[in-house]
């Protein structure tokens, strides 16, 4: 199970692993993949095609163009 807050948008083709948790007003455009445990801080956009890592750390507000690897903060 995987957690998605209010105002947040889960774009086409994305993909959110187990435990994660999408913070309020986050943007996740096409394609994403969201790894199991991980965290997306509020308001933080995540472009089209990026993955972000298992148990990775995006902070709020942050706008993330390349993938993130597993375990980053």
């Amino acid at each position: 199970m995987s957690l998605s807050n209010t105002g947040a948008i889960v774009e086409h083709d994305s993909r959110i692993g187990d435990h994660a948790h999408i913070s309020p007003g986050t943007c996740l455009c096409g394609s994403v993949s969201i790894g199991n445990g991980a965290h997306i801080g509020a308001g933080a956009t995540i472009l089209q095609g990026v993955r972000i890592g298992a148990n990775s750390i995006v902070g709020a507000g942050a706008v993330v163009l390349k993938d993130v690897p597993a375990e980053s903060l």
